[in-house]
């Protein structure tokens, strides 16, 4: 059972604020944060910047979300190969930060503007089984996973639960493919959050967290200790992140409470 969340709690960062990259990387470090989960969509902006001074940030970059084009399931072909393309140029850029996972939620309602509906879930997933294997060997020669993200349905009108991102892995059945749930969409789609992660505990393999109104953890009302239980006692022994979307406060401040928190929880729960 792993007792402590050392070394394994990362944060976005795009909410760390400071003037260059290396000064919001220090900042997580200050606020007792282990390394850096780099935002995909946000490549252009800190890529390059990243890239040139690995050497110089106090924390590593351990992960890298979105940053893809389309879906690979979308209904015209010629969007999953472009789909796949840009993942497979994903791959490489997060294998050169040095980063462990690529998370991907498949479809996501912003980049796709053609509907999605529920009733094409079936076709769809025979659609996103297909690639994947391809896509999972691709990640294995970067030494990355392929992590598949549910989101709540107001992102997403195909793959919203736990349970489903545990079939797709299920079938797939690729030691490179995997999921990421994470706590503030699980409060929309989910009755009983820990058991749904109980039922996919072998394909977890990165976890998100954030508040009810998507801030850092710890101010809101969301109570991470029953999920927290089911990953201790499942033997999860991987990243914990938080992936907000804004800070409740100033980063000095709350963001230190922040990191005592969660380790606080994760051991209380015994």
């Amino acid at each position: 059972m792993n007792v402590t969340l050392d070394n394994r709690l990362t944060i976005r960062l795009e909410v760390l604020p400071g003037k260059t990259v290396v000064d919001r990387v220090k900042l997580a470090a200050d606020c007792g944060f282990d390394g850096i989960a780099f935002p995909g969509r946000m490549k252009d902006r800190f890529g390059e910047e990243t890239l040139a001074n690995l050497d110089r940030l106090e924390l590593p970059v351990q992960t890298v979300s979105l940053g893809f084009t389309g879906s690979l399931c979308s209904p015209d072909e010629s969007i999953r190969k472009a789909c796949h393309e840009s993942l497979g140029e994903l791959f490489r850029f997060a294998g050169n930060l040095g980063a462990i996972s690529v998370n991907m939620p498949p479809v996501l309602i912003e980049d796709n503007p053609g509907r999605f509906p529920e009733s094409e879930a079936v076709r769809m997933d025979q659609l996103l089984v297909e690639r994947l294997p391809e896509l999972g060997d691709e990640a294995e020669k970067r030494n990355l996973d392929l992590l598949i993200e549910p989101v709540n349905r107001f992102e997403t009108e195909y793959l919203k639960t736990v349970g489903h991102a545990a079939r797709i892995c299920e079938a797939v059945n690729h030691p490179r493919i995997g999921m990421t749930p994470d706590f503030f969409h699980m409060q929309m789609e989910e009755l009983d959050t820990s058991e749904a992660m109980s039922g996919a505990m072998p394909w977890i393999r990165h976890v998100h967290t954030a508040e009810n109104t998507r801030v850092e953890p710890g101010p809101g009302q969301l109570d991470f200790r029953p999920g927290f239980r089911v990953l201790r006692n499942g033997g999860y022994s991987g990243l914990i992140e938080v992936e907000c979307r804004s800070l409740s406060g100033k980063a000095e401040d709350v963001l230190p409470l922040c990191s005592r928190y969660l380790r606080k929880e994760w051991e209380a729960c015994v």
